[in-house]
């Protein structure tokens, strides 16, 4: 039996309004959208190194809920009340679906938002926890979108890495949107529409989602119980106490050089034009200061961040969060597979 109720999924890049859009939703009083928690993500990945229905499985997840940097309502709850929501779970899918029900349950609300990276790739352990899936895509300027990477102090890499992430993720929700059956309710939302005109675009995503706009939505600021916790918990969530920023667009031009945004027009153009993005380059040299693509991009990547000093700046106790999860996450993808046989089945 699927656990999760007409629930709604996020597609967006990382440093698009992911979580603004998780937090707007949360505001719903009906839908509970809880901090970024990657269980399906991981899962994903991770499950084929554990037993079908083992005791370790279990305490994977809960292992990996634990250890998520966003804060939930049952977080308040015993261990053991969290582990008796899986005990007769069987798979990794059905395990972290039934964290999210068990959250939505506590706050009231019938429908859960997903905020999880890269949602495109393991649709089908969403599906199977599902019923009347619909999904939601949120795309923001590719541009602005790696500042806001470049910025981000706990973010791996710059413009290149920002760039290409935007790219596939683009590209991995217009195959799954072509995939979906025709009749599955899909909601298409642009940052930088959302924050000039909120409240036309919200009352048109709901309705393409088929759920009844609220006015509380707006206040998300003041009503998403979540946007209050998480906006102490890391650097990278601080606005989401605040109300919408209206002039947080075209930063790009201020802050990313010619070069950069060359590249970035260069990777992503024809993706570019299909969101209605338009280059400020047309007249320019394609390439920056450089012949080719691979000589700009060689270029790039010799200022190409992997750590990043703001990162050091950031509360102890918030560097500790993301470094236990980064842990925990790379010991579970360094287990052996445990059969390769059920790769499969463990999936669902």
């Amino acid at each position: 039996m699927a656990l999760l109720n007409a629930p709604i999924f996020l597609l967006c890049s990382e440093r698009s309004g992911s979580n603004l859009i998780a937090k707007i939703f949360d505001a719903h009083p009906d839908v509970s959208a809880p901090g970024a928690a990657h269980l399906f993500k991981v899962m994903s990945e991770c499950a084929n190194r554990y037993a079908v229905s083992s005791d370790e499985l279990r305490g994977a997840v809960l292992d990996l809920f634990d250890a998520k940097v966003s804060h939930w309502a049952i977080d308040e709850w015993t261990l053991t009340r969290r582990a008796a929501l899986l005990t007769d779970l069987t798979h990794a899918g059905e395990m972290a679906a039934a964290l999210y029900a068990a959250e939505a349950r506590s706050g009231g609300k019938a429908h859960v938002f997903t905020k999880e990276n890269s949602s495109f790739r393991y649709l089908p352990m969403l599906l199977t926890q599902s019923t009347r899936p619909r999904f939601l895509f949120m795309t923001r300027d590719p541009r602005d979108m790696a500042v806001s990477w470049v910025n981000g102090p706990v973010m791996r890499g710059g413009v290149l890495r920002a760039a290409e992430r935007w790219n596939q993720d683009q590209t991995g929700y217009l195959q799954a949107k072509s995939e979906l059956p025709a009749q599955t309710p899909v909601g298409m939302l642009r940052y930088e529409d959302l924050i000039v005109e909120p409240e036309a675009e919200l009352r048109r995503v709901c309705d393409e989602l088929e759920l009844e706009f609220d006015p509380e939505m707006l206040r998300f600021s003041e009503k998403s119980r979540s946007a209050q916790s998480d906006a102490k918990r890391s650097a990278m969530w601080s606005n989401l106490d605040k109300p919408l920023l209206s002039g947080n667009s075209n930063k790009f031009l201020d802050e990313l050089s010619d070069d950069a945004i060359a590249y970035i027009e260069a990777v992503n153009g024809p993706l570019m034009e299909v969101f209605g993005y338009e280059s400020v380059r047309a007249d320019k040299p394609p390439f920056g200061r450089f012949e080719t693509l691979d000589a700009l991009r060689a270029d790039l990547a010799l200022q190409e961040p992997y750590d990043k000093p703001a990162y050091q700046e950031l509360p102890p106790e918030e560097r500790a969060r993301f470094e236990n999860w980064s842990r925990l996450y790379a010991t579970m993808r360094a287990r052996p597979v445990h059969d390769p046989d059920v790769l499969l089945s463990q999936k669902r």
